[in-house]
């Protein structure tokens, strides 16, 4: 089974108080790049390479995230769209294997007062799957789970959890989780804390291992490493299939 939509690599804002959608629009960071790696080697064998561009036109965000080979070769592209700091649209694409899909925040059309997330995904086989479902608070895509780990902070280091729902494109569907600091440590020198994200769903939890994020505990608490599901597969066979690595962000 295909997770296309799992696949994750955060750009945490520079700017925590920005991670709040009523006080930032995710613009930052403006570009972002990371070297993606496996997680056997250590940086030893470099996968894909991540790049984030932002720009913004009046209350509109675009943000373009694509993952590339070393040797340029695209295989993966992400367009998020965000309006006065609200998630609008999610879309992904996979050139190489053809699969591609979308989320788009809607009006329920029977509850105007309630937003709804409409899902579209085309597997690489060309078998399609779409659905409709209720917009939660704290709903993430990958682009926002940075922010989100930025703005319950102050939570965390206490020793609660933060719940979340995360966009699953290809599953058609949002999926639980929550974050737990796991630890304090250094870091190339620096403080930080390992936070972790884990699956609520035990059936998920077979599936997907948890998340460890590397974030610096200074002020901006930027995702300096996260290890676990990135967003690019791999042909393996006649099968495109998931991968867990090491995210490494290459920040000013």
């Amino acid at each position: 089974m295909g997770y296309v939509g799992f696949g994750l690599t955060f750009a945490a804002q520079a700017d925590p108080a920005a991670a709040v959608p009523e006080t930032g629009d995710y613009l930052e960071p403006a570009r972002l790049t990371a070297t993606i790696s496996s997680p056997e080697e250590r940086g030893s064998k470099e996968l894909f390479r991540f790049r984030r561009e932002a720009t913004r036109e009046g209350a509109t965000v675009r943000v373009l995230r694509e993952y590339s080979r070393p040797d340029g070769t695209l295989v993966a592209r992400e367009r998020v769209v965000y309006q006065a700091g609200k998630l609008i649209s999610f879309q992904l694409e996979e050139p190489l294997s053809g699969a591609h899909g979308s989320v788009l925040v809607q009006t329920d059309p029977d509850r105007p007062d309630r937003r709804n997330l409409k899902f579209d995904y085309t597997s690489e086989t060309g078998s399609r799957k779409s659905d409709v479902e209720n917009l939660e608070p704290d709903t993430l895509v990958n682009d926002t789970v940075g922010p989100f780990i930025a703005g319950h902070w102050a939570m965390l280091m206490k020793g609660e959890s933060a719940k979340a729902r995360f966009v699953a494109v290809a599953r058609a569907e949002t999926v639980g989780f929550k974050f737990l600091k796991e630890s304090e440590t250094t870091w190339r020198g620096r403080p930080v804390a390992i936070i972790r994200m884990q699956p609520t769903s035990w059936i998920i939890a077979q599936i997907v291992k948890p998340l460890r994020f590397v974030v610096e505990k200074e002020s901006k608490h930027r995702v300096l490493q996260y290890t676990g599901r990135t967003t690019p597969r791999v042909l393996r066979g006649k099968r495109w299939e998931d991968v867990d690595a090491v995210t490494v962000f290459d920040w000013p």
